[in-house]
């Protein structure tokens, strides 16, 4: 949407779709900038919004009146309060002008090693996150009755730098998928790894575990901190 504000026009996001992958990643450095040098001017935060996410020239910022400044950087807050769901299809421009269909990894319990290696490298980093995202997200060479494939992987060299400007409710729905397919599956994980003990070493057994457990703990620990850093890029 574009907001006409004193001779100028402002490309205002609607939603999380409005906004790029690229732009959110350009946001978190200044963010992290900010607080590295521990400034006290909320205001330049205020003014960089505006600036990443409409695309304002700097000099263009400071000419909105206040009450547009106001109303602008609420209705930004509010949106990245949304929490998109997983869109498993979407589609996009490519820079030849040409659309491409995207759809998600059919089946991720099938995920091969390599997409598995280059996702795991690539996802904890949101410096990387399109990196991820080509991963993911691959062009659809068949379709029946819903059901799809998509373009064996061959890396990320050709999608990466055009997932860069896919929108960020994409991104995030997948993210958030991931994040609870991972909770899901640690838990699981731990389920079966304490009936299974309990199932082989006896109730005998079991109560000498738990007077000698400190191993079976750190090893519980170290599954529940590896989850912990599987979700770190959301925090």
């Amino acid at each position: 949407m574009k907001e006409v504000i004193k001779d100028f026009n402002v490309d205002v996001p609607m939603t999380l779709r409005g906004i790029s992958l690229k732009q959110y990643k350009k946001w978190l450095k200044i963010v992290e900038k900010y607080d590295e040098a521990e400034m006290k001017d909320d205001n330049y935060l205020k003014a960089k919004m505006l600036q990443v996410f409409c695309n304002l020239p700097v000099e263009d910022t400071y000419k909105i009146p206040l009450n547009n400044f106001d109303g602008l950087l609420v209705h930004l807050t509010n949106l990245f309060k949304e929490e998109p769901e997983l869109k498993t299809r979407w589609s996009m421009i490519d820079p030849d002008g040409k659309e491409l269909d995207l759809g998600l990894i059919p089946d991720l319990h099938k995920t091969t090693v390599g997409e598995y290696i280059d996702l795991e490298k690539y996802i904890n980093d949101w410096d990387t996150m399109h990196k991820a995202m080509a991963v993911l997200f691959r062009p659809v060479t068949f379709e029946l009755k819903g059901a799809y494939n998509i373009a064996d992987y061959k890396g990320t060299a050709k999608l990466a730098p055009i997932m860069d400007d896919m929108p960020l409710d994409i991104a995030i729905g997948a993210i958030n998928f991931l994040m609870r397919l991972t909770s899901k599956l640690v838990n699981h994980t731990l389920d079966s790894t304490h009936k299974e003990m309990e199932k082989v070493l006896g109730q005998a057994s079991k109560l000498t575990l738990e007077e000698n457990g400190d191993g079976i703990n750190r090893y519980i620990l170290s599954l529940k901190k590896t989850q912990l850093e599987l979700m770190k890029p959301l925090s």
